[in-house]
């Protein structure tokens, strides 16, 4: 038989910078991507070098790859300059350094605006540079620039009125079993003009102008309705829907949300609410009953996003929460990053001595599912089993899948 040729992968790029004062490293790096059908490659053997390059070329680099520990101007430095440069190509930072400042390096990166493909550390081999600098990454939403959004407080409660905003239903999981247990339901706005206007906008405008309380009520009489054609399917499934800290001080809620489960005919066990923690929770009477009585009537209530605010602990402590829910920032850089990786496992420790349930989001592929579960996480939520969906796509998921994603369960069992 005749062996096939290879076959040769497309350039990716067309037009790349080396930043290293190594020349072996140069040579090894520009053999490595002409090998990968590139054809515009340049080199550097300093940082200073390397910004002249950039600011005499006519045509915009697609790619630079820099190290860290260079004369004159280390790497970090470099960053800097990159920056105020406005270059707007993809970054992959290469050295010797310790992890953890690898780390940091990346981290530095990402706050300067830089589009980071990853750090590799030296000795590298080719398989390292292939998943960093040419693997396909998991996109979770196409999402286009957000047009510049023009409403008033008016329209916004038009919208509401005409049931512009709806909820999409992102699966939760059960990481041992596979078996879907629910979902988030998560907030979308649809204008009448055929514009999407996302929710980190939408939401923001209706925190400033006193419209959150409606908005949320709006969106949870949906989700009382569809979880009458849910539970049809399956009567044990939970939907979280989440509140806005500045409702927290709302002392009229609990009744008035107990009041529409009851109304719609379903159990407080069907719903549980997510509190975000990203804006800080004081510990004061009004929150303290507010939070203890959704708690009393049947109710789940979750701390969403843990880790990013800015009294974590404090904050499980002082309140009556029944489920800890670990930011996805933390869960999709688990395996790369140390820091993030010690966050979760100290969250996973601190839920589990307090006897609470632990959601992890921002499950994105194969590997992090693992981590996920075999650290002992319950439940999970991510690309990797499902998107964000609309409620009749949700509902044919959860009447399609009767066992659960038996696919996830036998690879667990593997």
């Amino acid at each position: 038989m005749i062996a096939k040729p290879p076959v040769k992968q497309m350039a990716r790029y067309n037009s790349i910078l080396l930043v290293d004062d190594d020349p072996t490293q140069i040579a090894i790096l520009t053999a490595y991507f002409a090998s990968q059908g590139v054809t515009g490659i340049k080199s550097a053997g300093d940082a200073a070098r390397a910004l002249t390059i950039l600011a005499e070329e006519q045509a915009a680099f697609d790619l630079v790859v820099t190290d860290l520990q260079m004369p004159n101007m280390d790497g970090l430095e470099f960053l800097r300059h990159l920056k105020e440069q406005n270059f707007t190509g993809s970054l992959a930072i290469i050295s010797s350094v310790q992890e953890n400042l690898l780390e940091h390096a990346g981290r530095l990166a990402k706050l300067h605006g830089l589009e980071l493909l990853g750090q590799i550390h030296k000795p590298f081999t080719k398989q390292t540079l292939d998943e960093v600098l040419f693997s396909t990454p998991v996109i979770a939403e196409s999402r286009v620039a957000q047009p510049e959004f023009e409403t008033t407080p008016e329209i916004f409660e038009q919208a509401i009125l005409d049931r512009e905003f709806v909820p999409f239903y992102q699966p939760k999981i059960d990481m041992k079993t596979g078996r879907i247990t629910g979902g988030e339901a998560l907030a979308r706005w649809f204008r009448v003009t055929g514009e999407r206007v996302y929710p980190d906008v939408f939401i923001r405008f209706a925190e400033k102008n006193d419209l959150i309380k409606p908005l949320t009520f709006c969106l949870f009489d949906q989700v009382l309705d569809d979880m009458r054609t849910f539970m049809a399917i399956d009567p044990d499934l939970q939907i979280a829907v989440n509140l806005a800290t500045d409702l927290m001080m709302d002392i009229s809620l609990p009744s008035e949300l107990r009041d529409k489960v009851h109304q719609a005919g379903l159990r407080p066990d069907n719903i549980s609410f997510e509190i975000t923690e990203n804006s800080v929770i004081d510990l004061d009477p009004t929150t303290l009953e507010v939070l203890s009585r959704l708690r009393v009537a049947d109710f789940e209530v979750a701390i969403d996003d843990f880790g990013t605010g800015s009294s974590n602990i404090q904050v499980l402590r002082d309140f009556p929460y029944s489920d800890l829910k670990i930011d996805k920032s933390f869960i999709s850089d688990a395996l790369e990053n140390s820091f993030s990786r010690q966050t979760v496992l100290a969250a996973v420790a601190l839920a589990h001595d307090q006897k609470m349930r632990i959601v992890a989001e921002g499950i994105e592929d194969r590997k992090t599912w693992d981590f996920v579960r075999d650290v002992g996480i319950e439940y999970g939520q991510g690309y990797f089993m499902a998107k964000p969906m609309s409620a009749d796509d949700f509902r044919e998921f959860v009447r399609s899948n009767p066992n659960g994603l038996e696919w996830l369960a036998e690879q667990s069992a593997a």
